[in-house]
């Protein structure tokens, strides 16, 4: 038996000395020491009980405010615990443990425990050091390390916009990211562009990567479950994605299980919506005058004033017009605006579950969200379980599994809800308060169908169902080098469904019209992904990226149109009923193969270098143009670690960067280069054959990538121990051999092509600026603002004239040195106020007939004026002007202020300058 009398030592240093060259080896668990030799038990030795000991302690931020659930473990055990809501904590160790303090955003910090049992640690926020972990793509890195145009979404602001729309919550929150509402129904989604338009015929949309692997739709993610959201929005941040990075990257990384016990956490919100702002329409009284001054204006009066209808006693105004007055007066009119929308409602719960040991840790989380819309029928339905499991299997093995599980129900308007133009004089209900079909009457010339009535005869549902199943290998080979196996399986299923009743205004010609859809969604990746990091002496360090890729998706869509309903009863689930219907069919497969490579250099841990490149191959091109090379490299300078700029205290960060590189784009159906045959049924012999000739489309066997090349220079700086940070980013891209369709003569028997013909450029300037205005224990106050402005024009439209010089296309609004989107129009000049100066404009030709484009016989006064651009005399197409839809520029302000366990976040948005074309006013007659 051995005795051991331990005084002012380390357990374990005590044990190491006592034990030395006798072959003994030991385990110490709370109160017990376990001696071993030749794995036989020697003798269990029981420590006095003030070797262990209850540690307290609080976890502040710089600003002493309390961190709630920090993390705080016994290093190289599995015993942990989080801080509550004060940032208090409590566990057992003993004199010479290290505790391991880890808050999310926060620099870690480690204590060694001595005699003392309080322990009081605050924490320094990530960001303000540099020492903030971005995810970059295939890897992480340290915020201050990183090289290429990448932002970082304040989360916290993020999840206070009460959305299923994760779009629309990092809106404003990243200079340069562009979020337009696409669909303001319940579960609609928003239209993401970064750094503007390169693409004309392929899409702008980013590319959103979850957790590794690449995702159809942001919103298949629930908000709760997000921990990170980084944007890559430069070639040399972008490059290491290849042809999917062409228009950005969204990086979204979800919260993992942290060892510790386990901890259940709730959150829920109510909130109702309600439509601000709409066309300013005509009251009751405003629309009842007006429909007077135009009879005045087309019925001139024949008798002096008084007469009809020249009367200027409304109320007394007994002619046909008068009518509508005086059912103002007497009140019988709608407000279509109040009888066709409503105020929506929308509330959503989450339930977490977070814990585990070192081996195994555990986050899974289960949502519920609803939302009833704007419109009666409109509302949306999901619910989303997600369970991310990590398991260490050894020292150098470890698995992670992420599920995430998605349903919604989707109950959309199934038909135009123009009410807007209705007469407030035709209500929707008759005297018994049932809903009417015609407003106007159903022999009136004008009548209009009922838009509520169109809402009761009709049915849209869209129902989905998602699995992701990502599973991933970790094997560290060596302290330096490991390898990552990453795969993907994910499966999204469509069911859609919709129906116009024998009733509707759209189905009561065809006795019911029903129209069945279902997609399919298959899809798998395939990754290997080796890392090595090393250094040759701690002034040179760098790190190698190898990968290799699969990516396979296969869709399939078939859609059955049935008329001829004997009955409503079962909507659309009756569609087997229909006296005729039709089953269209189609399917489709797209691959991608890549193998790409990232070298990182670091000098003086001042200056880095990064080179990357990607080599894609798509399944959409022909067989001699599959692979493209996508190259990118870019330097960054922290200038603030030099010594003549180390001492000033004013500068807490300097930072420049350049960086440069290509990405592709293969904005190509699957099979286009191949030449799409359509099928002609005949009979021959009264049997019935199948033939099949060429589409209308030409292939082009030549087809190649869109290669789009940026350049981006910034600054990045931080002041006055970092109360002022921000960014300054100035890029230029060009995007060559960019698809384009092509219009081609009748007599080839193909009536359009495409081709590499075209050309854009885009350049613009982001700004960044954050402030700390007040930062101390109880309050915190920051202000943020982002800046973004860009131009893009289209250099090249795909034709040439006879001598090879580039033209327009005007007939798909393409115009050179013009924005690629945009609109091209007349322009306004005015009310004609006489007949002579209608008629004798160079819109009247000056001989009383009109340009042919307008659809009236006679111009008079009363009528709009348009403007003679081009001085000619004449009105004709060379009048018209491109007008850019884009905005000028987009900014937000957003400001955070914490009391104590309270905040209060304001965020506003602008646009300046952007477009929207008005189907009302457009037209100018």
């Amino acid at each position: 038996k051995i005795t051991v009398t331990i005084q002012n030592k380390d357990l374990a240093e005590a044990l190491d000395i006592c034990l030395e060259g006798q072959g003994i080896s030991y385990t110490i668990s709370e109160k017990t020491i376990i001696l071993k030799k030749s794995e036989t038990r020697v003798v269990v030795i029981n420590t006095p009980a003030q070797a262990f000991a209850e540690i307290k302690g609080r976890v502040t931020d710089d600003a002493g405010s309390p961190l709630q659930g920090a993390s705080v473990t016994v290093k190289g055990t599995s015993q942990g615990t989080n801080t509550d809501a004060d940032g208090n904590f409590s566990i057992t160790a003993k004199a010479g443990d290290v505790l391991v303090i880890s808050y999310v955003g926060f620099v870690s910090t480690e204590v060694r425990v001595g005699s003392n049992t309080t322990v009081n640690v605050s924490l320094v926020s990530a960001a303000k050091t540099g020492e903030e972990i971005v995810v970059v793509g295939y890897g992480s890195q340290r915020k201050s390390d990183v090289t290429g145009a990448v932002s970082v979404v304040d989360l916290e602001k993020a999840k206070a916009i009460p959305t299923t729309n994760v779009a629309e919550m990092i809106r404003g929150q990243a200079a340069g990211v562009q979020v337009t509402l696409g669909s303001a129904r319940p579960g609609g989604t928003s239209d993401i562009l970064i750094r503007g338009r390169n693409s004309i015929r392929g899409g702008n949309a980013p590319l959103i990567v979850l957790d590794g692997f690449p995702i159809e739709n942001i919103n298949d993610v629930n908000p709760d479950d997000i921990a990170s959201i980084q944007v890559l929005k430069d070639a040399s941040s972008q490059a290491i994605y290849g042809a999917r990075a062409s228009n950005g990257v969204i990086l979204i990384t979800t919260k993992k299980g942290r060892a510790g016990e386990f901890k259940v956490s709730s959150n829920n919100y109510i909130t109702t919506q309600k439509l601000t702002k709409n066309f300013d329409l005509y009251t009751a009284e405003e629309f009842a005058q007006l429909r007077r001054e135009a009879v005045r204006t087309n019925n001139p009066p024949t008798g002096g004033p008084g007469t009809e209808p020249y009367s200027t006693d409304l109320q007394n105004f007994n002619g046909p017009l008068g009518l509508e007055y005086l059912n103002f007066i007497k009140g019988n009119f709608v407000d279509w605006e109040k009888e066709v929308l409503q105020t929506g409602f929308i509330n959503s719960h989450t339930i977490t579950i977070n814990g585990g040991t070192d081996k195994t840790k555990i986050f899974t989380s289960a949502n519920f969200f609803n939302q009833k819309g704007l419109i009666p029928t409109a509302n949306y339905q999901r619910g989303n379980f997600r369970i991310n499991l990590s398991q260490k299997l050894s020292e150098k093995v470890s698995m992670e599994a992420n599920v995430n599980l998605f349903s919604d129900k989707q109950k959309r308007e199934s038909s135009s809800l123009d009410f807007i133009t209705i007469s407030p004089f035709t209500p929707p209900y008759d005297s018994t308060g049932a809903l009417v079909r015609d407003l106007a009457g159903a022999t009136s010339a004008s009548s209009t169908i009922n838009p509520l009535w169109n809402i009761r005869e009709s049915d849209y549902d869209v129902k989905t169902n998602l699995f992701n199943i990502n599973l991933v290998t970790n094997y560290k080979i060596n302290k330096n080098f490991s390898y990552k196996l990453n795969t993907l399986l994910s499966r999204r299923y469509v069911d859609e469904g919709q129906y116009f009743s024998t009733k509707h205004g759209s189905g009561s010609a065809d006795m019911g019209r029903a129209i069945v859809t279902n997609n399919l969604r298959e899809e798998y990746l395939i990754e290997n992904i080796l890392n090595y990091n090393g250094q040759i002496t701690n002034d040179h360090k760098f790190d190698v990226t190898l990968v290799q890729s699969v990516n396979q998706r296969t869709t399939s869509v078939t859609e059955t149109v049935g008329t001829g309903f004997g009955n409503d009863v079962l909507s659309y689930d009756g569609i087997s009923n229909a006296l005729f219907d039709k089953t269209t069919r189609d399917e489709e497969r797209y691959r991608l193969a890549s193998f790409m490579g990232r070298f990182r250099y670091k000098l003086l841990d001042k200056y880095q270098v990064d080179l990357t490149s990607r080599y894609d191959g798509a399944s959409v091109f022909a067989a001699n143009n599959k692979w493209g090379f996508f190259p990118a490299v870019a330097v960054a300078w922290q200038a603030h670690k030099e010594s003549f700029i180390r001492n000033v205290q004013a500068i807490n960060n300097l930072k420049f960067r350049v960086g440069y590189g290509s990405v592709g784009n293969q904005s190509l159906d699957p099979y286009t280069t191949l030449g799409v045959v359509g099928a002609y049924p005949y009979i021959f012999g009264d049997v019935l054959f199948t033939g099949y000739l060429p589409g209308s489309q030409l292939p082009n066997y030549n087809l190649s990538w869109e290669t789009s090349t940026t350049f981006n220079a910034a600054v990045e700086f931080g002041l006055f121990k970092n109360r002022i940070t921000g960014s300054v980013d100035y890029f230029k891209t060009s995007t060559t051999d960019l698809l384009v369709d092509k219009t081609l003569t009748g007599t080839s028997g193909y009536t359009n092509t495409i081709t590499n013909g075209g050309e854009t450029e885009n350049n613009g300037l982001e700004l960044m600026l954050s402030g700390a205005i007040v930062r101390n224990r109880n309050v915190n106050w920051n202000i943020t603002t982002q800046f973004t402005t860009y131009r893009n024009k289209i250099v090249k439209t795909g034709i040439v004239g006879v001598n090879g010089e580039p033209l327009n296309d005007r007939a798909r609004g393409r115009f050179i040195g013009q924005p690629i989107n945009n609109i091209r129009t007349y322009l306004f000049d005015g009310i004609f106020q006489t007949d002579d100066e209608a008629v004798n404009s160079a819109q009247g030709n000056k001989n009383g007939t009109v340009t042919p484009f307008q659809n009236v016989t006679t111009l008079t006064a009363g009528a709009i004026r348009l403007k003679d651009v081009n001085g000619d005399g004449v009105i004709n197409d060379d009048d018209q002007v491109v007008v850019r839809t884009d905005p000028k520029w987009f900014a937000s302000i957003s400001s955070n202020l914490e009391y104590k366990n309270f905040d209060l976040l304001a965020d506003v948005y602008i646009v300046e300058g952007s477009m929207k074309n008005n189907p009302y006013l457009s037209v100018f007659f």
